[in-house]
This record gives C-alpha cells, structure tokens and sequence, in this order.
C-alpha cells in the first residue's frame, strides 16, 4: 500500500500549524506542538530537527526558543516535505541506495510505466504548498480531505 510514514504526516501536521505565523519572529515549541497535537514529543522533536538540517524551519535555542518556517508557506511544497523525513518519492526499488539495480531490472516489464507514475505523483506533490495544504484543511472544516483534480493527458 501507498501511505505517507507517521514522521511525514507530523511534519506536515507540525508545518501546517506554523504556517499561521506570520512572521518568523513567532516562534513555537515542539512541546506545544505535540501536546496540541497528541503527537509523541520525543519523534516530533527529531522530526523538527531534520526539517531545521533541510532548510524547511529555523530553530532558536533557549529560554525563549522555538521553531519557525524558515521560507513562507507558499514556497515550501509538500514534496520538499516528503523528501526531507523519507527521502526521495520511490514508488518501486529499481535501484538501491548505492543506484545498484536490482536482479529483474534489465528484464523488467514494468519498470518504464512506474517510472512514469512515480514521476506523475512527485509533480502532483511538487504542485502542492503549504499554504495550499493549510488552505484545504481549513476549507474541509479542518479535515484532513484534500481535493485536488488530477489531470493526465
């Protein structure tokens, strides 16, 4: 089954909050976070920071410390997102980590059309922002039901 990992769905839980702070002086803990949230606070907080090590949030240390978007809603894409907890969009493991095919690979039947959907599927999340993701939930009554129309020529 296709499904998003638990550490991708709290970042983008965690991100869509933050998004309605406006200025990246708002800072939010991980704690308020996951308690409002009723998200473990010790995965949250990892998660958090791979997005500060990707560029997504800032962090600031201390007292008065927290983390923000560290670019607006509206340039952080939902593929950015994905790729900075799970790494990159693969629908099928033609290649390994090391980019070793694997034994069925040079008679593969299927791997030119998967290759096709799992390219169709990272421009269907490349085209979708926070601020998108934030907008529908928001839409939806805070549901999270996303309605997007895929269209394929």
């Amino acid at each position: 089954m296709l499904r998003l990992s638990k550490k991708t769905e709290y970042a983008l839980i965690a991100l869509t909050n933050m998004s309605e702070y406006t200025s990246p002086d708002k800072l939010v803990t991980a704690k308020t976070l996951a308690d409002q949230h009723q998200i473990p606070h010790e995965i949250l907080g990892k998660v958090l920071q791979t997005l500060v090590h990707e560029g997504l949030l800032l962090s600031v240390q201390g007292m008065y410390g927290g983390y923000a978007l560290a670019r607006s809603a509206e340039d952080i894409r939902i593929k950015n997102i994905i790729e900075a907890v799970d790494g990159p969009i693969s629908l099928i493991s033609c290649r390994d980590k090391n980019n070793v095919p694997c034994g069925q690979y040079d008679n593969c039947n299927i791997k030119t059309p998967m290759e096709l959907i799992q390219n169709e599927l990272a421009n269907f999340f490349e085209s979708i922002s926070l601020a998108d993701l934030k907008c529908q939930a928001s839409r939806n009554g805070g549901s999270h039901k996303l309605q997007y129309n895929v269209i394929t020529e």
